[in-house]
């Protein structure tokens, strides 16, 4: 059980790359998204929502958005519902 834990962290840590200072996170394609700390997604999160793309915007249709933007983050869906569910407009 203890060996199926670690090699499942250990798959999940082979997703994240650093090249210079930013760390990156490779999706099943192969595509690097830029991982972002709490006060950049907390800003993405309220631009998408409400900012340039502007029409207020599901959770899971702001997550694919962030994801198609090139950006990450692990709590993403968690926190989009969390945004989408505090907006007073929606």
């Amino acid at each position: 059980m203890e060996l199926q834990k670690d090699a499942r962290r250990g798959d999940k840590a082979m997703r994240y790359v650093l090249i210079g200072d930013d760390m990156f996170y490779r999706t099943l394609e192969g595509l690097l998204l830029k991982c972002l700390r709490p006060i950049e997604s907390n800003r993405l999160l309220h631009e998408v929502h409400e900012g340039t793309y502007g029409t207020h915007q599901s959770a899971h249709k702001m997550k694919w958005l962030i994801r198609r933007s090139g950006y990450y983050w692990p709590t993403m869906l968690e926190d989009c519902f969390k945004y989408y569910k505090g907006c007073h407009a929606c």
